[in-house]
């Protein structure tokens, strides 16, 4: 599944760094490859100047989430942005149209109201509501294998 980070849960996860956090917890899954984690530059550099700025003491940690667990996809071309245009707020606008183009299934932020108008396909979620949409996803991922596995000991022992 892949899931386009906003800048704003990079923060986040970024400089609380606590194992509840739920963007601490999509960044663990990502860095499990349960889920692949994508940004654009204009992201990385919308956390990277804010964390600099308000942040510091997370700087190390994005630095090493760029490294090892998220995908860097490019910017959005102009003409990408004009099809985009309206469907989020002006400053948001090149994070919908790279998530989009990615064919990502969620985009995550903790800012859903600045996204009004995403494409079919593409669902705009907080990070506690993806922590428990994936949890909810692995639980039932679960049930099928205990399922199966009694199918397997069954079909055994004729």
């Amino acid at each position: 599944m892949r899931v386009f980070f906003d800048a704003d849960v990079l923060i986040a996860g970024s400089a609380t760094r606590s194992p509840t956090s739920a963007s601490h917890i999509l960044l663990q899954l990502a860095e499990l490859t349960l889920i692949e984690g994508l940004i654009c530059p204009y992201v990385r550099e919308e956390a990277e100047r804010n964390l600099q700025e308000k942040l510091p003491q997370g700087l190390p940690v994005f630095r090493a989430l760029l490294r090892t667990v998220l995908r860097e996809v490019p910017d959005p071309t102009k003409e990408e942005l004009a099809a985009y245009e309206g469907r989020a707020e002006a400053e948001d606008v090149p994070v919908l149209a790279a998530a989009a183009r990615e064919g990502c299934a969620y985009l995550v932020t903790f800012n859903v109201r600045d996204y009004p108008k995403p494409p079919e396909g593409l669902q705009v979620v907080e990070p506690g509501e993806l922590v428990r949409r994936v949890r909810a996803h692995l639980a039932r991922m679960l049930e099928g294998e205990g399922e199966r596995e009694m199918e397997v000991e069954g079909e055994s022992e004729e």
